[in-house]
């Protein structure tokens, strides 16, 4: 009897041995909740070029970009492939200012200090110098879920074009510097981390004339069939106004969008810039009520545009 309850008890610490280690390991989990919120931060989960990642780009373009509380970094937190700036100069001082009109310059948010800086810093730290990048052939663009890609920066000059261009130019060399713009070497383009794109009153016939330069025009695109005046090479975007294109008012388009024959000769226009490997970009599409607005974008990018132009690129950011 004794014997029985002896061998008892051993089964019993023996059950009791083998459970105890599961029972404590549960006890000592950690909720993985609790575990993300320790590892926020850490130097482990951490890399340089994450600025921008979970971010996904988009092939919007924000018009008068620096209109929003925040230029430049509201646009790339929405994963916007493409940026524009107004620039004006004025005689006797060198800076670019940024602003839609002369009442809404000032002296501190010019071209530089709003993005040329920003961009010299996130594509400094998307481009690390270490022994693991030491083999790298391409720089990274500032994006690090498409490294590849360009930004393409919109520079639309307000004042007189042939006397503000070369200051554009100027302030372009910290970018230039670091070999992170988009190139021309008088053949070939060479992609680059940023693209910079001549638009207003860029003197098209100095852009035209550079047999090397690391910028482009902004072409025409119901005027790309002339090749000679607008190849590929200088104008690798077109922009035109979307009413004159499709040949109409804002009132003689149906909520509805486009008929089946407009859509057709938009469809053309656009087939026939990707025919010639540029892309497209509208502006002037009605923005007013909102379902002609969405259906004209949906008709835009079923039709093959590249460029979604928008000022609120939040909305377009979700249509899209």
């Amino acid at each position: 009897m004794h014997s029985e309850y002896f061998i008892s008890i051993v089964y019993s610490v023996m059950k009791l041995t083998l459970v105890l280690p599961v029972l404590v390991g549960v006890a000592a989990a950690v909720p993985i909740t609790r575990e993300l919120l320790a590892l926020e931060g850490d130097l482990k989960t951490q890399y340089s070029s994450d600025f921008t990642r979970d971010i996904f780009v988009k092939g919007i373009h924000s018009h008068n970009d620096y209109w929003r509380d925040v230029p430049l970094y509201t646009a790339l937190s929405h994963g916007v492939v493409s940026v524009e700036a107004d620039v004006w100069h004025f005689d006797g001082d060198d800076a670019v200012y940024v602003g839609h009109h002369e009442a809404a310059l000032t002296p501190a948010r010019t071209f530089a200090s709003l993005y040329i800086d920003p961009l010299v810093g996130i594509l400094t730290q998307a481009n690390p110098n270490n022994s693991f990048t030491a083999h790298d052939t391409a720089p990274n663009g500032v994006w690090d879920t498409d490294s590849g890609q360009t930004l393409y920066l919109f520079v639309d000059v307000k004042t007189d074009g042939n006397a503000t261009w070369p200051y554009v130019i100027e302030a372009l060399e910290p970018l230039r510097q670091k070999g992170w713009l988009t190139t021309f070497n008088g053949t070939a383009i060479t992609s680059g981390p940023i693209t910079v794109v001549g638009t207003g009153n860029t003197p098209y016939a100095f852009v035209k004339a550079q047999k090397t330069r690391d910028y482009f025009y902004d072409g025409p695109v119901t005027l790309l069939n002339d090749t000679e005046a607008y190849p590929a090479t200088l104008n690798p975007i077109a922009s035109a106004s979307f009413l004159k294109t499709v040949g109409l008012e804002p009132n003689d388009i149906p909520a509805s969008g486009l008929n089946k024959s407009q859509l057709a000769s938009l469809t053309k226009v656009i087939d026939q810039a990707h025919e010639l490997g540029i892309y497209t970009r509208f502006w002037e599409v009605p923005w007013w009520p909102v379902e002609k607005r969405n259906n004209l974008w949906r008709q835009l990018i079923e039709a093959g545009s590249d460029l979604l132009n928008a000022d609120d690129i939040e909305l377009a950011f979700e249509f899209y």
